[in-house]
C-alpha cells in the first residue's frame, strides 16, 4: 500500500495526519510525502520522523496539487494507492477495511470509506459531526451524470463543495490499473476545483468499478485554506467570502504563483472562467510603445484592481516603475498580484510589509479600488511612508455595512489626492463631509477603464437577417427588464458570461422557451469590437432611483458607473437605461452629456426607441467619436501629472 500525502502550508495539521497513519492496524504501507514548496515548518516536521516507511520529496517552489499527486504516484511502490491529505486523518482501521474490500473482489478498482466532517459553528453544539458515504450523500452518482449546477446538494456538498465532486481524496483507495491513461491534471494545463472529480470520472469512463466499504473510517478537514474553497468559496453560506476571499487572485497569492505566469482558470460553479493566455496581451505586445524615462515615478499600488487590471501596462509604457502591496483576501472579481502581466514588483502583505515598502521607496502610493480593501488602504496611509492618493470606485454603502466607513472618511479627508469615478461621486463626498471636507487636489477617473489596445477597428456587420429586428446585448449581471416582456415586443437579448447567469435563475427560467434570448460564453477584450459591434444597443443596470434629486439621499447605484460601460463604449454601442425622471443618477447624466444613451420610461417606450434606426445611428456615431475617452491610456498624462503633484507634497 502506498499512501500519498501532498502537502503545502499545512504544518499545523501535518503531525495529526501522519500520526493517524502510523497508528493503523494495517502496517504494510509506505507514506510518500510531497512537500509542494511549503514555506512553513513542514520540512522539519517530516524529517523528525524516524520511520523507514516514510519517503519524502521536497520542492522549493509550489507546482500545484495535480503535479504533487503525479509525482507521488511515480514514486509509489505499492500495489494499491491511498491518499492522506495532510489536513485530514484516518481512523485506526481505515486501510485494513479498504484493503479487505479490494481483496474480496478482484474486479473492483476503487473503494471508498464513509466520510466524517465537523459541522458549521452554528450547528456544532447540537450535532458536532456528520458522516455520509460520499460528499453528495449516501449514494454514488452515476458515472458521467455529475453536473455541479444541478447536483443534489446534501450533506457536505450542500455546504462546501461546489464542483460536483463526490469523493474526497482521504476516503479513497484504488488499484493502479489505469495509471498510464488517467493522470491528475496539472496547473500548467488547467486550474479548477474539479481536479478530483475529473480524475474519478476518468477512471469510470474506462470501466473502473467503484464500491463503498460500508464504514466511516476517516475525517475530512475543514478550514479556509482548503484548495477548493480558495478556488470557489465556501458553498451556500459564503462564509469565507468577506473574511478569507476566494478566486483566481487568492489562489495566486496563496500558492505563490510567479509573476507573469498565466493560468487557464476554470472554476466549475463560482467565478468567471478565464484563460489568461488569451485574456492578456502577449509579452511582446505588452511592451509596445514603452519608453524609459529618467523622471519616471515609483508608484506603489495598494489594494486590488477591478475588471481591467492590465490598464497598468499604460503606466509602465509611460516609463514608470510599479510595485504592488495587494489585499490578501480579494474577492473573486478582483485582481491582485502576483500579476500575470507586466513588470510590477510584488510586495507580499505579510509581517514584513512595512520594510518592503520602505525598501521599494515609492514616490507616491496609489490606493484602489473597492470597499473590501479599505482596511489595508487605511493601514498603509496611516504608516506615512509616502504621499497617499485614494482612488475609490465602490462603494460607500458597502463600506458602511462592513464597518469601514470611518476608515474611508479618514482616507478621503487626509490623503494627498483623491480620485473619484465620476463628478457625481466627488460631489456626493463634498456634500456628505460638509465644511470639514477634504482640502487639496482631486480628479475624476473611472477605475475600470481598459487598455487602448482593445479599441480595434474590427467592426462587424449587424446580426440577424431581418433589418427590422432589434438585437441588444448584456454583459455580466442580468439587471434588465423581464425577458418575456422584451420578447413580446420583438426585442432580442444576447447575454455573455455564463457564471453571471447563475445569479439570475428566475429571470432565465421565464425565458427558456423564447427564441429572442441568446446565450453566449465568456468574451475576451480582444474580441469586444468584432463581437459586440454587431448589436444595436447594450444594457446598463436597470434600477429605480428614489433620491428625489437630492444628492445627499443618493444611493451608490445612483452615483456609480457600471464597469461594463467602457466595454460597450469600446465597441461603439449606445447604452440602454431606464430613465429616472427627477432623480440624481450619474450614468444618465454621462449618457446625456455624450449623446450616447437610449433612455426609456417603460418597455413599450423602449421598443419604440429601439426601432428608430435614425436615433440609434446618432447615438452610435456619438459613441464611436467618444470611445477613446473610455480607455485608460487616454487619461495617463493627466493621471501622472496628478500623481506628481501629490508626490511633491512629501
Amino acid at each position: 500500500m502506498s499512501v500519498l500525502m501532498p502537502t503545502y502550508r499545512q504544518d499545523a495539521f501535518l503531525t495529526r495526519a501522519i500520526g493517524s497513519l502510523l497508528a493503523q492496524d494495517f502496517p504494510d504501507f509506505e507514506l510518500v510525502v510531497v512537500n509542494d514548496g511549503s514555506d512553513d515548518t513542514t520540512d522539519e516536521l517530516v524529517r523528525a520522523y524516524d520511520d523507514s516507511r516514510i519517503r519524502y520529496l521536497r520542492w522549493t517552489d509550489n507546482r500545484g496539487l495535480g503535479a504533487a499527486l503525479n509525482a507521488a504516484t511515480r514514486l509509489a511502490r505499492g500495489e494499491f494507492i491511498a491518499y492522506l491529505p495532510s489536513d485530514d486523518y484516518y481512523d485506526r482501521d481505515h486501510l485494513s477495511r479498504c484493503v479487505a474490500a479490494l481483496s474480496a473482489d478482484p474486479g473492483l478498482h476503487l473503494v471508498h470509506s464513509g466520510l466524517r466532517w465537523v459541522r458549521r459553528p452554528w450547528d456544532i453544539a447540537v450535532r458536532p459531526v456528520e458522516s455520509t458515504a460520499t460528499l453528495h450523500g449516501d449514494r454514488l452518482p452515476e458515472a458521467g451524470t455529475t453536473d455541479a449546477t444541478k447536483a443534489d446538494r446534501t450533506g457536505i456538498s450542500r455546504l462546501d463543495v461546489r464542483s460536483g465532486n463526490y469523493l474526497a481524496l482521504v476516503q479513497v483507495v484504488h488499484r493502479r490499473t489505469f495509471e498510464d491513461t488517467v493522470r491528475w491534471r496539472e496547473r500548467t494545463e488547467l486550474v479548477s476545483d474539479s481536479l478530483e472529480l475529473d480524475f474519478w470520472e476518468g477512471l469510470r469512463a474506462r470501466g473502473a468499478r467503484f464500491a463503498a466499504t460500508g464504514a466511516t473510517t476517516c475525517e475530512w478537514g475543514d478550514h479556509p485554506d482548503q484548495r477548493h474553497k480558495i478556488i470557489a468559496g465556501r458553498g451556500a453560506q459564503n462564509a469565507n467570502q468577506a473574511n478569507h476571499g476566494y478566486g483566481l487572485s487568492r489562489y495566486r497569492q496563496f500558492y505563490r504563483v510567479p509573476s507573469r505566469t498565466r493560468l487557464n482558470w476554470q472554476p466549475v460553479a463560482q467565478g468567471e472562467p478565464v484563460d489568461e493566455r488569451v485574456r492578456y496581451l502577449d509579452p511582446q505586445a505588452e511592451r509596445a510603445g514603452a519608453r524609459r524615462r529618467t523622471d519616471g515615478l515609483r508608484i506603489l499600488l495598494v489594494g486590488a484592481m477591478g475588471y481591467n487590471p492590465d490598464q497598468l501596462l499604460a503606466l509602465e509604457r509611460d516609463g514608470h516603475h510599479l510595485g504592488g502591496l495587494w489585499s490578501t483576501h480579494p474577492h473573486f472579481w478582483e485582481t491582485t498580484g502576483p500579476l500575470p502581466f507586466g513588470d510590477a514588483e510584488y510586495l507580499p502583505h505579510d509581517r514584513h510589509w512595512y520594510d518592503r515598502v520602505r525598501d521599494f521607496a515609492p514616490d507616491v502610493i496609489y490606493g484602489s479600488l473597492n470597499w473590501p480593501n479599505l482596511p489595508l488602504l487605511h493601514q498603509v496611509q496611516q504608516a506615512g511612508l509616502a504621499p497617499f492618493v485614494l482612488h475609490l470606485k465602490e462603494g460607500t454603502t458597502a463600506a458602511m455595512q462592513a464597518g469601514s466607513w470611518p476608515a474611508l472618511r479618514d482616507l478621503v479627508l487626509n490623503s494627498a489626492g483623491r480620485i473619484f469615478i465620476s463628478p457625481e461621486s466627488r460631489d456626493w463626498f463634498d456634500t456628505i463631509l460638509g465644511p470639514a471636507g477634504p482640502v487639496g487636489p482631486s480628479m475624476v477617473l473611472d477605475g475600470d477603464l481598459p487598455l487602448r489596445d482593445w479599441m480595434t477597428d474590427q467592426w462587424a456587420d449587424p446580426v440577424g437577417d431581418d433589418p427590422d429586428e432589434v438585437h441588444t446585448v448584456c454583459i455580466g449581471r442580468i439587471l434588465i427588464e423581464p425577458m418575456l416582456e422584451l420578447a413580446e415586443r420583438g426585442i432580442h437579448v444576447h447575454h455573455y458570461g455564463s457564471s453571471y447567469r447563475r445569479w439570475a435563475p428566475g429571470w432565465l427560467a421565464t425565458a427558456e422557451e423564447t427564441p429572442f434570448l441568446h446565450l453566449h460564453g465568456h468574451l475576451y477584450p480582444r474580441d469586444w469590437v468584432a463581437e459586440l459591434s454587431r448589436y444595436d444597443a447594450a444594457w446598463l443596470h436597470v434600477f429605480t432611483s428614489d433620491n428625489g434629486g437630492d444628492l445627499r439621499s443618493a444611493a451608490w447605484t445612483d452615483i456609480n458607473l457600471p464597469a461594463r460601460i467602457s466595454t460597450y463604449a469600446i465597441a461603439g454601442l449606445p447604452w440602454i437605461f431606464r430613465r429616472n425622471a427627477g432623480q440624481f443618477v450619474g450614468v444618465e447624466r454621462l449618457a446625456d452629456r455624450l449623446g450616447v444613451g437610449i433612455g426609456y420610461s417603460g418597455v413599450d417606450d423602449l421598443a419604440e426607441r429601439l426601432v428608430d434606426e435614425r436615433k440609434r445611428r446618432v447615438a452610435r456615431t456619438n459613441m464611436r467619436a467618444a470611445r477613446h475617452t473610455f480607455t485608460f491610456d487616454h487619461h495617463v498624462p493627466e493621471l501622472v501629472s496628478f500623481l506628481r503633484r501629490a508626490a511633491a507634497t512629501r
